[in-house]
């Protein structure tokens, strides 16, 4: 067995309605500025993308629906490494990024303080050029709009989102079944 064969895809998570209009209520969001993420981030992080936590409205909603969906083969792909079935119940929050043209993330790992077992993200689109998600610096993740990749939150999972050449790449990421003994 390979360390890739512990990278899991589940694709169509929205029916095509609930997709058509997370996409429609992207186009008028309003993200954050944006923030270099640099010289003071853990492990050495550096990016380029806009990010909100979600907490609540619309946007959650629909993803909440996508994650709750995945949720059951979640729990049975990674059973060997969750601390118990109810992943929801110590969870990071839903993190909406943007990554624009010129966007970015560092080759980094899940591995800071807040470590979680697994970490999910929600590929939302993919009529964009660049912005691929790339581990161990040469293994690809397909780039599917509409899917979640799950891998575990480890050492051995190093991995960058590299830089959009075209476009406008959108995802949310989470990070499942934080057992430090406190809520997120």
């Amino acid at each position: 067995m390979m360390l890739s064969d512990h990278i899991h895809e589940y694709c169509d998570v929205l029916d095509a309605d609930e997709y058509f209009r997370l996409l429609k209520l992207l186009e008028d969001f309003e993200f954050p500025d944006f923030e270099e993420i640099g010289d003071d981030a853990f492990y050495d992080l550096h990016g380029h993308r806009q990010q909100v936590d979600l907490k609540e409205g619309e946007v959650f909603d629909i993803v909440d629906a996508a994650f709750r969906r995945v949720m059951p083969k979640i729990i049975e792909s990674y059973r060997w490494c969750l601390p118990s079935d109810d992943v929801f119940d110590k969870y990071s929050g839903y993190w909406l990024c943007k990554y624009p043209e010129g966007g970015y993330l560092s080759y980094h790992t899940d591995t800071d303080a807040d470590a979680a077992s697994v970490t999910a993200s929600f590929q939302i689109n993919d009529d964009y050029e660049g912005g691929d998600m790339l581990f161990w610096r040469e293994h690809k993740l397909d780039k599917h709009k509409n899917s979640i990749h799950v891998y575990p939150s480890s050492l051995v999972y190093p991995h960058e989102v590299t830089k959009v050449t075209s476009g406008t790449r959108y995802s949310v990421v989470v990070w499942f079944a934080y057992d430090k003994g406190e809520q997120w």
